[in-house]
């Protein structure tokens, strides 16, 4: 994983003295939406590994009932494997140089914006990481010819429950996919458009999914999946396509440096007294692995 970029001059212009400068508008990336998703465990002091421990599954058939009389017999045993998943915690980064005169020549908190730039920055790009695995689920719902449609979310979610993936269950995907031209939204209108089958076409009122979506404009949850969107979700042949999925969070695991409560992300401040400038550098240390394939399901859809 290598850096975002090597180093990044903030520019004077922001705000200059004498005039009254009104709050700064940033425009940050959709970022930190797989976190919350997917298996996230800290290494321990000492080690740049995580380890995710895979045990396989047994099946009910593997349980033996036994008749009446025959309490004390042995039956062969069933054996449990697992199998070790090992992530490599990598760094990933990037700096800025704010020059003094950048800072005295604005009368905006240009360093600890700056800060909060980079940060977005690098949490953008772990989403980015992390969603290019969707590809590799091994079930893959839907067409790159159709739109969205509630039935593929219906088969992702029994192909899940058919693999035993615990829930809760997640579904990230484009805003495309959810609200755009060949979307989800096209299933709550009255007839079929590119592709959908109206499937929420009359349930106004019934207090469920349709009634957030008029109400609101946006659903949260469907059949207790989880939806969440975001415009990190990779494109399949072309833009025009994407790949988002269903998945419990047993599906991905991400190991990670914690730097308090959680958070994988830090941001340093280096003195340049030659340069007359101060170094901002972000960092987040991470890697990131699938853990168990049957409990993702890609959802490939046209968004165009």
């Amino acid at each position: 994983m290598a850096d975002i970029t090597n180093a990044t001059d903030v520019a004077v212009g922001a705000g200059g003295l004498g005039k009254t400068i009104a709050a700064a508008i940033i425009q940050f990336n959709k970022a930190a939406v797989i976190p919350q998703c997917i298996t996230m465990a800290p290494a321990v002091q000492g080690s740049n590994t995580v380890q995710f421990p895979v045990y396989s599954k047994v099946a009910a058939t593997a349980v033996t009932e036994e008749s009446t009389g025959t309490e004390g017999t042995e039956v062969d045993a069933t054996a449990i494997t697992t199998a070790a998943t090992n992530v490599e915690i990598l760094r990933n980064h990037i700096n800025a140089k704010v020059t003094d005169l950048a800072v005295y020549g604005n009368q905006d908190a240009l360093l600890v914006n700056a800060g909060q730039v980079l940060g977005n920055a690098v949490a953008a790009k772990m989403d980015k990481d992390i969603m290019a695995r969707f590809d590799a689920f091994a079930t893959s719902k839907g067409t790159s010819t159709n739109g969205m449609k509630f039935l593929d979310l219906m088969d992702a979610l029994a192909s899940l429950e058919a693999n035993d993936a615990p829930r809760p269950y997640h579904a990230v995907l484009h805003p495309q996919q959810v609200y755009g031209s060949f979307g989800l939204s096209n299933e709550f209108g009255s007839s079929a458009v590119n592709e959908s089958n109206a499937a929420f076409n009359g349930l106004a009122g019934s207090g469920g999914v349709a009634d957030q979506f008029i109400g609101a404009g946006f659903v949260t949850s469907i059949a207790g999946i989880n939806i969440y969107t975001s415009p990190n979700v990779p494109d399949g042949a072309d833009a025009t396509e994407k790949k988002g999925a269903v998945f419990a969070k047993t599906a991905l695991g991400a190991g990670y440096i914690d730097f308090g409560g959680g958070n994988f992300i830090e941001l340093k401040s280096e003195r340049n007294e030659l340069g007359a400038q101060t170094n901002l550098v972000c960092n987040a240390y991470y890697g990131h692995a699938e853990l168990v394939d049957l409990h993702g399901v890609e959802i490939h859809t046209e968004i165009s």
